[in-house]
């Protein structure tokens, strides 16, 4: 697949995963590869369980039961895309409220992914992990 192809995929798997406000887990495996790499900012420290790092889609959905067991997704909007050969940088905007302490979080994220085949290979991302742990403290 080339360069505008993965774009438009990722744009597509951001808009359903925003317009599902995350209840649709599933929906993130025909998006990814069977090895898919996870790493996170937040590499689950600080209170941030469900970010550390994961590999494959039993551990992809760990990490969605994880993250949505622990926040209430209010909205994950993609901005903007940087885009070059495999590669694709999403800079975005999301808000969370943590279903213990009823907190809202809402941070800038950005995201790099690596595509093979179509597909996400790899996913980095990066946000406010200081504004989601005292979210969830």
């Amino acid at each position: 697949m080339d360069t505008q192809s993965n774009v438009e995929k990722l744009r597509a798997a951001f808009a359903a995963w925003n317009d599902s406000k995350a209840s649709d887990i599933g929906m993130w495996e025909k998006y990814t590869t069977q090895d898919l790499c996870i790493r996170s900012l937040g590499r689950g420290q600080y209170g941030l369980d469900f970010s550390c790092s994961r590999d494959g889609h039993a551990e992809l959905k760990e990490y969605l039961e994880d993250l949505t067991g622990a926040f209430r997704m209010e909205h994950w909007t993609l901005k903007d895309t940087i885009a070059q050969d495999d590669r694709v940088v999403g800079i975005g905007v999301t808000a969370w409220t943590n279903k213990k302490t009823g907190r809202t979080v809402e941070t800038p994220i950005v995201i790099i992914c690596r595509f093979r085949d179509g597909l996400v290979c790899k996913y980095e991302e990066y946000y406010d992990t200081a504004a989601f742990a005292a979210a969830a403290t």
